[in-house]
């Protein structure tokens, strides 16, 4: 599983984005099939059918959007596309409109109560499952980096939590997870933050890791090149002179300065949310399981339970990975591609106003030539 995972990543965006698709169904799968009732969905036909249809009709807005923003950078076929994309969100509507309506025609006496808690469960899925996951799919977009890191810090913490809990622990955390201690706890918080730390600094070497996917085809042997986000480039932060004699006593050499990258003073932070707020999201998990009197979600994975299992946590820290990232990291998203996509979108007449506006604006501030204007007129 772990050698998948990796095969997974080294392989780009386009093969994490069907990952993260096939996630989102065997999840979604699992959740829904917890509230089914064999009996009443014989005599309720479409109940299934009609699950399904919501899943495809969410899937196609948010992938919609991300394939939108892929083609940004294929502009010859994104102006292929331009009316479909133009029009995204209303199709989007309409197609959930369809499902809706459809709902509602198959509304039968009798049944009434069992159908609007299946209606509502449906939509708890959706949220909770596909919109959340679709955070993992934002964060490829800014560099894998975002991707991957979240969920390499969620499974730090769950296995240094385990092994502070297995040999230390003694207080017991919650009662939802009888076996987490308050010692698991504190010692995999710790350990994760650390890890973080240090993990942070191994990737931000690696283009592949940092940069923007250029195309969805980019894998671990393409020779990626980008204009690296700040944030991963080494600063040089001078040392307080109490901490500074301290460490020259402990080391026996003089320190004034350290040199570290800012992004992982970031992933302090982003370790601690793993840490402290993204186990509960397996609590909630674990929570469910009791409403339902089952031990696991399912048994796609043999000795492990269901998908829902493994990842209860990442859904939640991908959310807050990506929430994290766009109110701190990202710098402004103009770009190139995103301009001349608003370009197409104007008419011809437009098209040629904004032309001689941006010709007048370089020649008033003589940011072309002569030799270049006489060749633009």
């Amino acid at each position: 599983m772990i050698g998948g995972f990796f095969t997974v990543i080294a392989l780009g965006p386009l093969s994490i984005m069907l990952m993260v698709l096939c996630l989102q169904v065997l999840i979604y799968r699992e959740v829904i099939s917890m509230s089914s009732v064999a009996k009443k969905e014989r005599d309720l036909p479409w109940s299934r059918a009609m699950n399904a249809y919501f899943l495809v009709c969410l899937e196609y807005y948010l992938y919609g959007h991300n394939m939108h923003r892929a083609l940004e950078r294929r502009p010859w076929l994104e102006a292929h596309l331009r009316p479909v994309f133009a029009h995204h969100t209303f199709i989007s509507f309409s197609l959930y409109l369809i499902g809706f309506v459809w709902f509602v025609g198959t509304l039968r006496k009798g049944y009434y109560r069992f159908q609007m808690g299946q209606f509502a469960w449906t939509h708890m899925a959706l949220g909770l499952v596909v919109v959340q996951s679709q955070y993992m799919i934002e964060n490829i977009f800014e560099g894998i980096f975002w991707f991957f890191l979240p969920i390499a810090l969620v499974i730090v913490n769950d296995i240094f939590a385990y092994i502070f809990g297995f040999f230390f622990g003694r207080h017991q955390l919650i009662e939802l997870s009888p076996k987490k201690t308050w010692e698991g706890y504190i010692g995999g918080g710790l350990m994760t933050m650390v890890f973080g730390f240090a993990f942070t600094a191994l990737l931000s070497d690696w283009n592949f890791m940092v940069c923007p996917p250029p195309s969805l085809n980019m894998t671990v042997f393409s020779n990626v090149q980008c204009d690296v986000n700040p944030v991963f480039v080494p600063k040089e932060y001078a040392v307080p002179g109490a901490v500074s004699a301290l460490l020259s006593t402990l080391l026996r050499r003089h320190i004034a300065s350290v040199t570290i990258r800012p992004v992982q003073f970031h992933s302090l932070a982003i370790s601690a949310f793993a840490s402290l707020i993204a186990p509960f999201g397996g609590f909630f998990a674990s929570g469910v399981k009791r409403a339902f009197n089952i031990k696991d979600f399912g048994n796609s994975i043999p000795g492990h339970g269901g998908v829902t299992d493994r990842f209860d946590c990442q859904f939640i820290m991908a959310a807050f990975s990506h929430t994290y990232y766009v109110s701190f990291i990202k710098l402004s998203s103009v770009t190139i591609a995103g301009v001349f996509s608003s370009f197409l979108a104007l008419n011809a007449d437009k098209q040629v106003e904004l032309f001689q506006s941006i010709q007048e604006y370089l020649q008033n501030t003589g940011s072309i030539s002569d030799a270049v204007k006489s060749a633009v007129v």
